[in-house]
This record gives structure tokens, C-alpha cells and sequence, in this order.
């Protein structure tokens, strides 16, 4: 599994989690979050490997047509973006804007 994947749905997790079942967000946060194999995962929840296995991918399923209808992360990643931006043009302008400098400083918490 690429390292882009794994971060893409510990970050759909982080945004649509109450989207899927307190199960799907248990096995989705030990398996991304926490690096659990799904033998690991399946004797700490009391459920079969492939039980595990199935609700990872149901759960994977749901976050990502989550993404494909909301695009809360995509805006999330295209704001940062925009304002890393105009961060670093203000920056190259020598000049003194920390009305904002403050205004972007709350855009990125």
C-alpha cells in the first residue's frame, strides 16, 4: 500500500468518520492510524480476519464516494495551498501586512 493512500484515508477519516459505523472507524483508525495487520486488528476486536477485511474496505469505499461527492478534502488541500501562496508572495514584497498575515494565520489552523 502506497504511503499517499494511507494518508489520503487517515485524512478522509479525520474528515467524514461519523459518515461510517463506529466499527468501520475502529478498524480504518488501527489499521492507517495505528499500523495494526489485520490478524492484529481481528483478535483485538473480537472479529474474524476476513470480517476485518471486509469492513476496511467498506469503510475505505465510504470515505472516498464521501470525497467524491463532498470534496471537503480537496477544498481542504486547495486552500492551503492558496494560502501558502500568498504567504510567500507577501513575504517577497518586503511590505508589512499583518492584518493579513493574521487572516491567513487563522485560514491554516
Amino acid at each position: 500500500m502506497s504511503f499517499e493512500k494511507t494518508m489520503d484515508i487517515s485524512i478522509l477519516l479525520d474528515f467524514y468518520s461519523s459518515l461510517i459505523t463506529p466499527r468501520q472507524r475502529d478498524i480504518v483508525d488501527l489499521y492507517y492510524n495505528e499500523d495494526f495487520s489485520l490478524s492484529e486488528i481481528s483478535e483485538n476486536l473480537g472479529i474474524t480476519r476476513q470480517g476485518v477485511r471486509d469492513g476496511l474496505k467498506k469503510a475505505e469505499e465510504a470515505l472516498v464516494e464521501a470525497e467524491e461527492k463532498l470534496s471537503l478534502y480537496k477544498l481542504y488541500k486547495e486552500r492551503e495551498s492558496l494560502v501558502n501562496f500568498i504567504e510567500k508572495r507577501l513575504s517577497e514584497t518586503n511590505a508589512d501586512y499583518p492584518d493579513i498575515m493574521e487572516a491567513l494565520a487563522r485560514l491554516k489552523s
